[in-house]
């Protein structure tokens, strides 16, 4: 492992795995390409957690490891065309964060639901504002993966009506889940929460948009853990500023870090977090035990081959 600066104790996690001891660690991240080419060059693998630095892909040519291990979902930890044209095997441990974000995502709702924003950290005052409960309202569930199914079955388990929209959902799954199959502007149009779950591909980039926006009901919750190029984020900014929404509940944005004087930042009826969804040791621990798993004992049940 060249580097494992990217989590907070990464290192520690890897040895706690096991066959964890089998992986060679560097805490401090290289200072150079020539240095990060040295500390892979002969390995059998290479172990990159997804959110630290990417790769370089010229140390990675120089070096040329027979296989790059990315703990996590691949994202831009490596680029998979120069190490495909070098004949080099990448692997990623997809989706094992789904319960992790689910969770996330139901906090996010409850939170806006309750107006947390509003009630916590506001001050010398005692202002309570009232909120709403979620019990017997519809939840709209854009986007049908590991994710959003998840979600889906936590809301009914809160005493959620869920309604749900994917490309690839048939009214048979729809049905065995227990959720009611809606066209897209149908379900955008009645849902009282709306949670976005699609993954970024051309086809999805800014499949919410003004018009799609504009189908909201105006007391509304809209809640986004997935990407923002899936929403008209100015559109959304606009609104709600005009009082046109109920109030939303972010984990992605069309800037990261969200800059200090962003309207979402101080609105009382937005709750924004740091692109942390995914961000547990629990779900951090899987991906690792995954990848070490798949390196030391050959073990592929949980990992996905790139190239």
């Amino acid at each position: 492992m060249p580097d494992s600066t990217g989590y907070p104790r990464l290192a520690d996690l890897v040895r706690g795995c096991p066959g964890g001891a089998a992986v060679e660690i560097f805490t401090e991240p290289p200072e150079t390409e020539r240095e990060l080419a040295e500390r892979i060059r002969g390995s059998a693998g290479v172990l990159r957690f997804f959110n630290s630095t990417p790769l370089d892909t010229g140390a990675l040519l120089a070096a040329r490891p027979a296989r790059v291990l990315v703990a996590g979902p691949v994202g831009n930890a490596v680029d998979l065309a120069a190490a495909e044209a070098a004949g080099i095997e990448v692997y990623d441990t997809p989706g094992l964060a789904a319960g992790t974000v689910a969770e996330f995502t139901l906090t996010l709702m409850l939170a806006l639901a309750h107006r947390l924003p509003t009630g916590v950290g506001a001050g010398p005052g005692w202002h309570p504002t009232a909120g709403r409960d979620l019990v017997g309202r519809m939840l709209g569930v854009v986007g049908w993966g590991r994710v959003g199914s998840a979600v889906a079955r936590l809301a009914v388990g809160v005493g959620m009506r869920v309604a749900a929209w994917s490309p690839s959902l048939d009214e048979t799954t729809a049905r065995a889940a227990g959720v009611q199959r809606l066209e897209l502007d149908e379900l955008l149009g009645s849902a009282h929460v709306v949670s976005l779950h699609l993954r970024a591909a051309p086809e999805t980039t800014g499949i919410i948009d003004a018009r799609r926006i504009s189908l909201l009901r105006p007391d509304a919750l809209l809640v986004n853990t997935a990407r923002a190029d899936l929403l008209d984020m100015a559109e959304l900014r606009r609104r709600l500023t005009a009082g046109a929404l109920g109030g939303v509940a972010l984990d992605v944005f069309d800037v990261e870090p969200l800059p200090a004087d962003d309207p979402l930042r101080t609105h009382p009826n937005a709750l924004v977090t740091p692109h942390m969804a995914w961000m547990t040791d629990d779900a951090v621990e899987r991906f690792l035990a995954a990848s070490i798993a798949f390196g030391v004992q050959g073990d592929d049940s949980l990992v996905r081959r790139l190239t």
